[in-house]
């Protein structure tokens, strides 16, 4: 099973309209395709760290005088610790843009996820007004882990 944060933002009309889940965990498309992904979901900052980890990387490789197997192996770490917060850097962007931590769900994948919480939503479990003041933390003002 997968585990799930949703995010809405309270200022909106309706804050579930736009809800967005994000998923736990290493995120392979940020391993792949590092800064497009960072720029794709506009982590600017995440983006320019990055090209800056490359230029230390390259100085490295310049000043120990190393071959395309160190190039690839600091390519290699860079792209798997991008990976690990990735889904991290999200969360916390999210959060600076007033976004609330509202839930946690665990499900077989993203669509199951979503029809999860809507259902727990329709089921009373959660409420509006619990939502809108919700503590970005997991610890508090969340409803109860499945």
């Amino acid at each position: 099973m997968k585990v799930y944060t949703v995010h809405t933002h309270p200022g909106d009309a309706n804050p579930m309209e736009n809800a967005i889940l994000i998923r736990e965990g290493f995120n392979f498309w940020a391993f792949i395709f590092s800064g497009i992904w960072a720029l794709y979901h506009r982590l600017w900052a995440a983006f320019f760290g990055l090209i800056g980890v490359s230029l230390i990387c390259n100085l490295v490789i310049y000043l120990f005088d190393g071959g395309p197997e160190m190039d690839f192996a600091l390519a290699l770490a860079t792209g798997i610790g991008f990976g690990l917060i990735a889904n991290d850097l999200r969360r916390k962007k999210l959060a600076a843009g007033g976004w609330k931590l509202v839930e946690i769900v665990a499900s077989p994948n993203e669509n199951a996820a979503e029809h999860r919480f809507f259902d727990r939503l329709r089921g009373g479990r959660a409420v509006h007004d619990t939502l809108q003041n919700a503590a970005p933390t997991p610890l508090s003002g969340s409803t109860p882990y499945p």
